[in-house]
């Protein structure tokens, strides 16, 4: 999820910053997220609710109570409510990717203001405020787990790929990233295992709660920078991250985050109900196979939504929100775009 986030801020914040002398600036980004997030997102929500309480994944009563926090992308924060439903717990970071679309665009025209130094300032301010954030959080007494999925207790990733975002498009910037980014990434990752090696690498203990976070956004963000940067070069990194087989699951990525984690509770529950279903996942063999088989639904099933949903609406992007060549094109990904 640290590297979801950290993609995520990179690609949005390159997007706005490409478009701001754009008229439809606010009302063409949001109408083009619209359309790559909301039809499947709400299309699935739909079904759960015909179809979740036949299958047992919830009941009737729980989804009409509760179900609003997920309607109004705000499961992230149905944590510390305590009205999580358990089928759709997977949606937090889908919320917090869209509250940070409805507020982040408005920060970055404020922010940016002519002077690009001004929005850097901004995301690194915000990064280096992401422990304090999850600090204040873990002391506010709400559920363990709360401060992982709260919109304050991410921002540290959204601003780092952010913080790229803004250095990659100037000269400057793109030489300190060049020199740095290897040491970055290795220096995130040697201290996300300092710290959570002795301690189980166990997340809910109160200092990886409040640190490991920062430190694997480290790590994610100097692979990002890597990648941008050795794009098209031929080199080992470049070509494992051109690969066809991961260019397709990055189409794919979207559907199948909405929908595995469906599969598997609902597979789960009814191999569960039977004993030749139950007895296959006691053994070890037998829960590989179900895990397989698993995966194989979840993209099947993401393969059919990016054709009968997802590219559809995407279609749409360029008749409803039209937005100009940028001048310096960020690059883009096949299922965040």
């Amino acid at each position: 999820m640290d590297l979801f986030f950290v993609l995520s801020g990179f690609l949005i914040t390159g997007i706005l910053v490409d478009t701001l002398g754009d008229e439809r600036y606010w009302s063409g980004f949001l109408v083009r997220r619209a359309l790559r997030i909301f039809p499947l997102y709400f299309v699935v929500l739909a079904v759960f609710g015909l179809a979740g309480p036949a299958l047992g994944l919830v009941d009737p009563w729980t989804f009409g109570r509760w179900g609003w926090w997920y309607w109004s992308y705000l499961g992230n924060w149905a944590y510390p409510a305590r009205q999580v439903i358990p089928a759709l717990s997977h949606l937090w970071s889908l919320a917090v990717e869209e509250q940070f679309y409805l507020v982040w665009p408005a920060l970055v025209l404020v922010a940016r203001g002519g002077r690009r130094a001004r929005l850097g300032a901004l995301a690194a301010a915000l990064f280096a405020a992401g422990p304090a954030l999850r600090a204040a959080i873990a002391a506010s007494g709400w559920p363990v787990g709360t401060a992982y999925r709260v919109t304050p207790g991410r921002i540290d990733s959204l601003a780092l790929g952010a913080l790229l975002a803004v250095l990659l498009r100037s000269e400057r910037g793109r030489a300190a990233v060049r020199r740095g980014w290897a040491w970055i990434a290795a220096a995130g990752a040697a201290a996300f295992l300092a710290l959570g090696a002795p301690r189980g690498f166990d997340m809910h203990v109160r200092a990886l709660e409040i640190w490991s976070h920062t430190f694997l956004a480290l790590a994610a963000g100097g692979l990002l920078a890597g990648a941008v940067l050795l794009a098209d070069t031929g080199r080992p990194l470049a070509r494992l991250l051109e690969a066809r087989p991961l260019v397709a699951l990055g189409r794919y990525s979207y559907g199948l985050y909405v929908v595995h984690y469906l599969v598997h509770v609902g597979a789960l529950r009814a191999l569960r109900a039977t004993p030749a279903g139950a007895a296959l996942l006691a053994t070890r063999a037998g829960y590989l196979a179900y895990a397989v088989a698993g995966a194989l639904a979840s993209l099947a099933l993401a393969w059919t939504s990016w054709h009968v949903i997802e590219r559809p609406f995407l279609g749409l992007k360029d008749r409803l929100a039209p937005r100009h060549a940028p001048a310096s094109p960020a690059p883009a990904a096949p299922g965040l775009s």
